[in-house]
């Protein structure tokens, strides 16, 4: 029992909050830190003891803690302040989140609302994104492993399972697939093949397309057939009202053959926020508006659309997802202007003032003020243009100064190396860029930023 003790002369362990076949966590105080803050210590302990066993361990834990500390960089990973590794025991020393888990969220019997489990499954799967992105699984994912942070109620994702992997290895590198079952992944929201030892991305979408099911029906996973027909069956017999694509979407999230699921989390997002989108039907509400006499009181069509969402690009933002939130940014402006691949005059000019104001709030609350449409107004200013008087040479003495244009040309849309992109020294107004011609086209709507920010600054902004 180590609670009292001050372990490595920095870390004061004053509670035991859990015990499992693999070690026991506690809440510690760091004495050598400013203020003395409260931190998580895992206290971990390898099956096998033998030397050549915990060589092994020990190399695996090593590598393992440079991709925690790596995934630790975003805002919804715990952080890793320390590893250790003493008398063949391995201690890792990570951000406390205060808040609660969501069991308590997943009750049996309750359903939440299809709005709802869409937003809870995309924030997730933002925050797993960055696991993939690292070539890393987290193979453990359930309610109690997701934290719900008290500060601002965002999700964070915690207790990877490839931690307690290594604590199986043997002399020959191998772990136990048998000790799977005790504290590797959970049973009711684990995939066949991860079962067998042969996990991967996939095996991630499975755990998170069953709490989707888990969220809209009210069932234990237990409940939740793996077989295809079985599951049809389930959704014919609770009869509830849902967006058929939402339920395509689920469906093929826990396929039993891994290869009929998306690849990681990247693909099942970028799937989901496609079920949102709303298609082109502004001429046909007009219309509509017309015919019922509204349209000459002064009622504006956007007004009607489905109000825009703007959770999916404040996650991606706040991770520093800079492609996705690119990508979003261009989706949320032609869905809120009804257009399905591009803005004209007219549909720019009628363009909600708020819905821009909240897109550039967002891009520099996250950005230190150097990406949004104000810093993309000062450049454009600044470089000679003025607004509604285009002039084609001091536009492209604007694409310069904000990094668009290479060689004399304006850049493609793959040629922007998103990955590379530092707010200290990437150029200011960089981003969001300009969204491409057609999803298969690399070509960008170069003029239409123009006309955007002409837009902006006709708001007041």
């Amino acid at each position: 029992m180590l609670v009292g003790k001050v372990l490595f002369k920095q870390y004061k362990v004053i509670e035991q909050i859990d015990k499992g076949g693999f070690g026991h966590t506690y809440i510690v105080i760091d004495l050598a830190f400013p203020g003395k803050p409260r931190r998580l210590l895992k206290h971990l302990y390898p099956i096998n003891r033998d030397a050549a066993s915990l060589a092994k361990a020990k190399k695996l834990f090593e590598i393992e803690a440079i991709v925690l500390s790596r995934l630790g960089e975003h805002d919804r990973i715990p952080r890793l302040f320390s590893h250790f590794e003493e008398d063949g025991e391995f201690f890792l020393v990570q951000e406390l989140i205060e808040g609660r888990n969501l069991t308590s969220e997943f009750k049996l019997g309750k359903r939440w609302g299809e709005t709802e489990t869409i937003e809870f499954l995309r924030e997730l799967l933002a925050i797993l994104s960055l696991v993939h992105q690292e070539n890393t699984i987290h193979r453990d994912i359930k309610p109690a492993n997701i934290m719900r942070r008290q500060k601002d109620g965002k999700l964070v994702l915690i207790d990877f399972g490839a931690v307690k992997e290594i604590l199986t290895v043997n002399q020959h590198g191998s772990t136990n697939i048998s000790l799977l079952s005790d504290g590797i992944g959970t049973p009711a929201y684990m995939p066949p093949e991860q079962a067998m030892g042969k996990p991967g991305k996939y095996s991630d979408i499975y755990a998170v397309g069953l709490l989707g099911i888990q969220a809209v029906t009210g069932l234990s996973p237990t409940k939740i057939p793996q077989n295809s027909e079985e599951l049809e069956t389930m959704w014919n017999k609770l009869n509830l009202k849902i967006n058929p694509r939402f339920k395509s979407l689920l469906n093929r999230m826990v396929s039993f053959q891994y290869k009929q699921r998306f690849s990681d989390a990247d693909e099942a997002l970028e799937a989901l926020n496609l079920i949102q989108k709303i298609p082109s039907k502004v001429k046909l509400l007009s219309l509509l508006l017309g015919a019922i006499g509204l349209t000459g009181a002064g009622i504006s069509v956007l007004t009607f659309m489905n109000k825009p969402n703007y959770t999916g690009l404040a996650t991606y933002l706040q991770n520093e997802q800079w492609q996705q939130a690119n990508t979003e940014t261009d989706n949320l402006i032609l869905k809120i202007a009804g257009e399905q691949s591009t803005l004209d005059a007219e549909s720019i000019q009628k363009f909600p003032c708020n819905s821009l104001q909240k897109i550039d709030e967002l891009w520099m609350q996250n950005s230190n003020g150097r990406f949004g449409y104000t810093p993309q107004k000062k450049a454009y200013l600044e470089t000679g243009n003025e607004f509604d008087r285009y002039i084609e040479s001091t536009y492209e003495t604007f694409g310069n100064e904000v990094g668009w244009r290479i060689f004399g040309t304006w850049k493609r849309y793959n040629d922007f190396n998103f990955n590379q992109i530092d707010t200290t020294i990437t150029p200011s107004g960089f981003l969001p860029t300009p969204g491409k011609v057609a999803d298969n086209k690399q070509d960008l709507r170069i003029r239409e930023r123009e006309m955007l920010l002409s837009r902006f600054d006709a708001c007041g902004f």
